[in-house]
């Protein structure tokens, strides 16, 4: 059986283009673009090109475009950056309880420095924007807030959350990580609000190794990588050159068909929805009706999640049993736990992710595979925590 893959959010496989894009830099555009030769000015339109495209696709200036290796070091330097760029007056940062680990773990850093932090509960997926405005103050420094949360779906209100920045007089900067939201639903950086915006290439059917972090002409960032001074002096080292034209590419892409994949991929969502509930009656769906059409969790009652995977994978059927990236919290709850979740169904769900590549056909593999899972092997009764003793010193 060719292999069914149901696991974009994770990462997405590079279109053809962009192996031929990236393949025809390597072999003739190879030079430094820090190099004044003929072959360095290669590397240098390389780069412009794709900085254009990126830039035209948020609908801002190019020279706010900032190249990165991942949406996670995007979201690092929009955090931690911020931190330390010139004299602040207060040190308060606000966020929610379901960020991605690479925003909650640079927070987390902060915190330990003496920052404070105030978590914004997320019940349902959907942020609660009474409690938000109550955080916010006018000694707040930074608010970092997903615009689409990677293991539900749910949709955040940016543009909700800059009205209440304005409203509190507040001059926090805004941070948004909207790796899962790039080229799956229309924004521009205007119509979000947001001072700082993490993407990344991977997510849209480019390469691993390529991000970007839009900043705001007037934003004050202070740089974690030292070097040479590429990027403006902002992200300093030699840059992937190939990576970065394969990003840019997958950004024409993805935004030329944008719409189409949208009405494809929400019917994929609503026929998978009623499929699962049809073959399944005691199904948990945790995904919100108004989420993002790409991502649908839900809970399988009696089932643990990695088992399934695991025998989904053997035949060629490939979902998630979580986030690829690791929990906020090591110890602590899980993001869908945080989103009110019970354990025993955090531990019993899975993570359905489309593109556009996706079929209804191998909608109805995933199904007939679940359901010969669940004839076959026992339920699990409860949820019961492995223990491991600590070894002794």
């Amino acid at each position: 059986m060719d292999e069914i893959y149901l696991d974009s959010s994770a990462t997405t496989r590079p279109y053809s283009e962009v192996i031929d894009r990236m393949v025809a830099v390597l072999r003739q555009s190879y030079g430094n673009p820090s190099s004044l030769h003929s072959k360095g000015l290669e590397g240098m339109a390389v780069l412009n090109t794709a900085r254009i495209e990126v830039a035209q696709a948020l609908g801002v200036n190019e020279d706010e475009v900032y190249f990165t290796s991942s949406g996670t070091e995007a979201d690092n330097l929009a955090i931690l950056g911020t931190s330390r760029a010139g004299k602040l007056k207060s040190r308060h940062i606000v966020t929610t309880a379901v960020e991605h680990a690479a925003v909650t773990k640079s927070i987390r850093q902060l915190k330990r420095r003496g920052w404070k932090v105030d978590y914004i509960p997320a019940p349902g997926g959907h942020i609660d924007t009474s409690a938000l405005e109550d955080a916010i103050t006018a000694e707040t420094t930074l608010v970092s807030v997903m615009l689409v949360n990677n293991e539900v779906g749910s949709i955040f209100p940016l543009p909700d959350i800059r009205q209440i920045i304005e409203r509190k007089d507040s001059q926090a900067v805004l941070h948004c990580d909207a790796v899962q939201g790039f080229g799956k639903i229309p924004f521009t950086a205007q119509s979000l609000g947001a001072d700082l915006i993490s993407i990344s290439s991977h997510k849209i059917h480019g390469p691993k190794g390529a991000g970007a972090l839009w900043v705001k002409s007037g934003i004050k960032l202070h740089p974690r990588i030292f070097g040479g001074g590429q990027e403006k002096g902002l992200r300093s080292g030699t840059e992937a050159t190939s990576a970065i034209a394969g990003f840019g590419e997958a950004v024409r892409i993805t935004f030329s068909r944008m719409e189409s994949n949208r009405k494809h991929i929400n019917k994929l969502k609503e026929y998978c929805l009623a499929s699962l509930v049809s073959a399944f009656p005691d199904i948990h769906i945790n995904s919100p009706p108004d989420g993002i059409p790409h991502i649908i969790n839900v809970s399988l009652p009696g089932v643990r999640n990695k088992n399934l995977t695991r025998y989904l994978s053997d035949h060629n059927i490939y979902v998630s049993s979580a986030a690829a990236c690791k929990s906020n919290h090591t110890r602590g709850p899980s993001i869908l736990e945080s989103m009110g979740i019970t354990r025993e169904m955090a531990y019993s769900a899975l993570r359905i992710s489309f593109c556009a590549e996706n079929t209804i056909r191998e909608i109805d593999e995933l199904i007939r595979w679940i359901s010969e899972y669940r004839r076959t092997v026992p339920p699990v009764k409860a949820y019961l925590p492995s223990i491991t003793p600590l070894p002794k010193k």
